[in-house]
């Protein structure tokens, strides 16, 4: 049973706001007393598409890193990949980079090194194995800003997700830290950006949901297993952050999660969202519970939890 710390978002106040509950939820999870000065540390999160409105305010990631700076006294690389579908001609190189800094992600603003994941191609990484019982895929390629680090931080917006029905610690630390060509490879042809209402057939959502487990594994050998799990709870839309649109959020914003068991995490989140929304069940998010617990049974951590709430 792996324990998971939840910070409410009530009783707001000067001395007790945003940022500092998720000083409090990380100070709760002795999270930092794992790191070590001149640790080189990344935090994997998630930046907005031109067009997507709901976006993490960098004050929410840059208190993290904050953290992690008073930690390691070195300054932790920042990261995220390049988009798979190019709508703006923008997503490439340098052209990603200046649409993040306008949507307010830059070294300044997150507090740390904000870097392409897959370096300034994202397709530069290393290849790792996932250890999971008839692993399909064998092993994927990790994004050398993730594999290079000596531990992983996965800084996740929680969102509903068109494939794997929660975009959150499960995708977030596994998919989404592959370079490009490896997260095409875990895709095997299915559409990443289902606009036109067609739905995946159940079975290729089945395929594609084993193999974005199995590279979470090959992201955690990627740093020896130092990974820590923290998920936003904050503006869930229907649309994760690549889409370029946003309907509003389904839910009032809910606080932060933590764990160093992506499982559970994902879990409990799961859970808490269920409690403010019943007809979630009936979303694209509908098989998450059972996803939660493939990913068990593949040994990525434990699908029973304990929940500890603060406010």
């Amino acid at each position: 049973m792996s324990h998971v710390i939840w910070v409410d978002a009530s009783s707001m106040s000067f001395d007790n706001s945003l940022t500092h509950k998720i000083r409090h939820l990380i100070g709760a999870s002795e999270a930092a007393a794992n790191l070590s000065e001149g640790m080189r540390l990344a935090l994997k999160v998630n930046t907005a598409e031109e067009g997507y409105e709901y976006g993490l305010r960098p004050s929410l990631l840059r208190v993290v890193a904050e953290l992690v700076y008073s930690a390691t006294k070195t300054r932790p690389v920042i990261c995220d990949g390049l988009k798979m579908v190019d709508y703006w001609k923008k997503s490439k190189g340098n052209l990603y980079m200046k649409v993040a800094s306008a949507l307010g992600y830059s070294n300044e603003t997150l507090g740390g090194h904000f870097v392409i994941n897959g370096g300034f191609s994202g397709d530069e990484g290393d290849l790792f194995p996932c250890e999971v019982p008839n692993s399909e895929l064998g092993g994927v390629e990790v994004g050398t800003a993730v594999c290079r680090s000596d531990a992983l931080w996965v800084l996740s917006h929680i969102t509903l997700h068109p494939l794997f029905g929660l975009s959150g610690a499960l995708l977030n630390g596994g998919f989404e830290c592959l370079v490009g060509r490896a997260r095409t490879r875990v895709l095997q042809g299915i559409n990443l950006y289902p606009f036109n209402g067609q739905r995946t057939p159940r079975q290729d959502l089945r395929a594609f949901r084993r193999r974005a487990l199995e590279s979470l594994s090959g992201v955690i050998n990627s740093v020896e297993g130092k990974v820590f799990y923290l998920n936003y709870v904050w503006d869930v839309t229907p649309q994760p952050e690549y889409f370029p649109y946003s309907d509003g959020p389904i839910v009032g914003n809910l606080g932060f999660l933590a764990s160093s068991d992506p499982v559970a995490l994902d879990g409990a989140t799961f859970e808490i969202l269920g409690r403010e929304r019943a007809d979630i069940e009936n979303s694209v998010a509908a098989d998450f519970a059972e996803l939660v617990r493939e990913a068990e049974t593949l040994g990525l951590g434990h699908s029973d939890w304990t929940l500890q709430q603060l406010s």
